[in-house]
């Protein structure tokens, strides 16, 4: 199995002509090796592969954080899921570690108290640190740290891919279509969004009400038309949340 590792180099002076180059493979007799120790953020200056900026941004539509570390000059991605989507949150961590991304350390099970005093398990783990991850913090983030929708940047990563992390993390079944959970944007960024989905990808979705905020629907029209955009993708712990629409739970009951 072949693991990518990041790049260890500083190559700042040639980085904008490689931005769309493969991650830089460390080969050793004939063998690549996931590299450990401590190696700091301005020497993990990437390129990253499209695969990587795909699912941090599809993370970044749903649950994912980026932290801008305070004591460096890098940016780390912080993933975390409940307990009862270990399964998803293992496959994020494979898909990082196999790539060079993370430590060899699992996973961490943590534990916080919610309203009324109701215990709340989870697990989760975060990147190494890369100067390179800056621009996404940048394009993410208001100067006060409050996420934000870079439609500019989502017109050209916005793919399959990064729309089933994005359900993973935060759709869920309504009705005869699909939410996408996006409380946390403003309605004029959704506008854009919802019209991004359509002209992008020929979905029919609208903005629904959630109490103060607002959350994407994807209209009946286009609920076939999504799941089959999305499966291919997703973890099949997941795939329930597709319904009567995912190939996988169909061939199940066969």
């Amino acid at each position: 199995k072949i693991f990518c590792s990041k790049w260890i180099f500083n190559l700042s002076s040639i980085y904008s002509q490689l931005l769309n180059m493969s991650v830089l493979l460390i080969k050793l007799n004939k063998r690549f090796f996931h590299i450990e120790g401590k190696i700091h953020s301005h020497k993990r200056i990437g390129p990253h592969n499209l695969d990587i900026i795909q699912v941090i941004i599809g993370s970044l539509l749903g649950d994912g954080h980026l932290e801008k570390r305070s004591k460096g000059i890098g940016t780390r991605l912080i993933l975390e899921q409940t307990n009862q989507n270990v399964e998803y949150l293992m496959w994020l961590y494979k898909f990082f570690y196999n790539r060079g991304y993370c430590s060899s350390l699992k996973p961490k099970i943590f534990k916080r108290i919610r309203k009324n005093n109701v215990i709340y398990y989870g697990i989760k783990f975060n990147t190494y640190t890369f100067s390179s991850l800056n621009w996404l913090h940048e394009s993410f983030y208001t100067q006060e740290n409050i996420k934000h929708l870079p439609i500019y940047l989502l017109k050209y990563y916005l793919n399959p891919m990064a729309l089933a992390i994005w359900y993973m993390d935060d759709g869920s079944k309504l009705g005869s279509g699909f939410k996408l959970a996006t409380n946390c944007f403003k309605l004029s960024e959704l506008e854009k969004l919802c019209n991004l989905l359509h002209n992008k990808f020929k979905l029919n979705c609208n903005l629904h009400k959630d109490k103060l905020s607002w959350t994407i629907y994807i209209k009946k029209s286009s609920a076939k038309q999504f799941a089959n955009l999305i499966e291919p993708y997703m973890v099949d712990s997941m795939k329930y949340k597709l319904g009567i629409y995912s190939q996988y739970y169909k061939q199940g009951l066969k």
